[in-house]
């Protein structure tokens, strides 16, 4: 498996858990929902954009939603 699909798969797996599973406002959610469709977009190549800036976006969507998780729990959530 190429390391661009894993991280493909584990931002897919995140950001379903941020729109279905967290408490955060419809406007976050929108917000999460409409970068993640950007960056797989440009990931693949269906826009003209550079991949990799797909890719990093994918890692920093990522990245964001796991520091929300683990303010969510830190506040008892």
């Amino acid at each position: 498996m190429p390391y661009g699909m894993i991280i493909v798969v584990a931002s897919v797996a995140l950001v379903a858990y941020f729109d279905f599973a967290t408490d955060a406002s419809w406007i976050t959610k929108a917000v999460v929902s409409g970068l993640f469709i950007f960056s797989f977009a440009s990931c693949f190549g269906w826009i003209t954009v550079n991949s990799l800036i797909g890719l990093f976006s994918l890692v920093a969507l990522s990245i964001f939603i796991i520091f929300y998780r683990a303010l969510q729990q830190a506040r008892g959530r």
